[in-house]
């Protein structure tokens, strides 16, 4: 199906500087009755669901940031004032990976010389519901230009349906039944201006999400923990592939990653996890993480639940935790690559700022993970009952409404996580990772 490109300028009519402007009509004034033209202004700048043309103007109807990828569409709507001259506006929608998905053509917003729009309105839809963004949910963003200049930037959620409610957790795991690997690097072998740029809290995230499953009933001889320089890829390597060989078809593996990640230059889906010992300009000494996805298959183990304490970003490094997970994991979803009974649950954004701080002593995916693994996302926002058992449910509905608004508070920007499974296994959602 081809991208829903309409792009509309709203109508008006020519009016003296004597006539009062009524809602959204374009007004102008001639130059022989006005002595200078008003200051050009933004007035807003509106996401909706829709357009409402009823009052014979096109206005936003159902205004949001979040939509669904059942949503027929999203529109950006821009309010203007005082255009004099000659311009032109064009918008750009980016996926989120940061990459450029699709651009408008230019509307040309012109005057007769002489005169000024008093208020101009125009908007650009992008479909998403049997198009190509339905099959990306996450962080996504709009620019409008005028002219060369950026007068808008907004960014919004295309999020999956919620998973559906359920009454009761799974029978608790056998904590014989249960392992993890935990891998937690903030120094690298090859940091510096070329490498990778050390962590201040990726070693206190592993660690402190080793001691939470402690604290659930796991036991310490199914925990492998790899801290910084005892997280060399051959570690990892041997972790993976030998240590997880014990694993039986009716087991669960947990596998818990905080670092950095990389993507490869020449492809940007295939993703790589920095080890300890990983050189940034050598892809191939990092671990892919299709490999990892690949051996643990290879375990036949009934769940797989990865989480990974990342920032998405497009570029190589940033000030925070740079990986380019998101086009990996979506990759998985279209290609149907992801088997029943496993889950990715990974903090993932766009944009390039800092997502540690020392208020937390922890990556905000980990700060908020603990917080709900600690009890707090027991029965929350009433997806399941508060019977003291955290489902991967709750867990979920926990992190994508507490851990935005905890980055809002302290970053000043809110950050969502990628979480996504197979289809058809709703039973997935009853997982637990209280053994005790």
């Amino acid at each position: 199906m081809k991208h829903l490109t309409k792009f509309i300028c709203l109508r008006g009519m020519a009016l003296s500087a004597m006539l009062i402007v009524i809602f959204f009509s374009l007004s102008c004034s001639a130059s022989k009755t006005v002595k200078k033209t008003p200051p050009f202004q933004i007035v807003k700048s509106t996401l909706a669901k829709d357009i409402d043309s009823s009052g014979g103007m096109d206005a936003p109807q159902a205004a949001t940031d979040l939509f669904s990828i059942s949503d027929t569409k999203v529109v950006s709507h821009v309010q203007l004032k005082n255009v004099s001259d000659k311009h032109t506006l064009k918008w750009e929608w980016y996926m989120p990976d940061g990459s450029l998905y699709e651009s408008s053509k230019g509307c040309e917003l012109s005057p007769a010389k002489g005169r000024y729009f008093k208020d101009a309105a125009a908007f650009h839809a992008m479909a998403i519901k049997g198009d190509k963004a339905a099959f990306f949910p996450g962080t996504w963003m709009v620019k409008v230009y005028y002219d060369k200049d950026v007068i808008s930037t907004k960014n919004f959620e295309i999020q999956e349906p919620e998973a559906p409610k359920v009454a009761t957790p799974i029978t608790v795991i056998d904590k014989r039944s249960a392992y993890a690997v935990i891998i937690g690097i903030s120094r690298y072998e090859n940091s510096g201006p070329d490498g990778f740029k050390n962590l201040a809290f990726a070693d206190d995230d592993a660690e402190a999400f080793r001691d939470m499953l402690l604290r659930l009933g796991w036991s310490n001889s199914r925990i492998k923990t790899l801290i910084n320089e005892n997280a060399k890829r051959n570690d990892v390597l041997i972790a993976l592939e030998s240590w997880l060989t014990k694993v039986g078809p009716n087991d669960m593996i947990v596998l818990f990653w905080s670092g950095h990640g990389y993507p490869d230059p020449e492809d940007p889906e295939k993703v790589y996890f920095a080890c300890y010992d990983t050189q940034l300009n050598i892809p191939a000494t990092g671990y892919r993480m299709d490999s990892v996805r690949q051996i643990l298959q290879e375990r036949n183990a009934k769940n797989v639940i990865v989480l990974a304490d990342t920032c998405h970003a497009g570029k190589l490094i940033t000030r925070g935790r740079g990986i380019s997970v998101q086009p990996y994991v979506q990759k998985l979803k279209r290609e149907q690559l992801i088997p029943k009974g496993w889950i990715y649950m990974v903090g993932a954004e766009t944009d390039r700022q800092a997502i540690e701080h020392s208020s937390w002593s922890n990556g905000a995916f980990t700060h908020t993970l603990l917080k709900a693994l600690n009890g707090e996302a027991d029965g929350f926002e009433s997806v399941a009952p508060k019977d003291g058992v955290v489902t991967m449910l709750e867990l979920r509905a926990f992190l994508e409404s507490v851990m935005p608004d905890e980055t809002q508070r302290v970053l000043g920007t809110a950050k969502r996580p990628i979480i996504t499974t197979s289809s058809g296994d709703p039973d997935i959602w009853k997982i637990t990772l209280d053994i005790q």
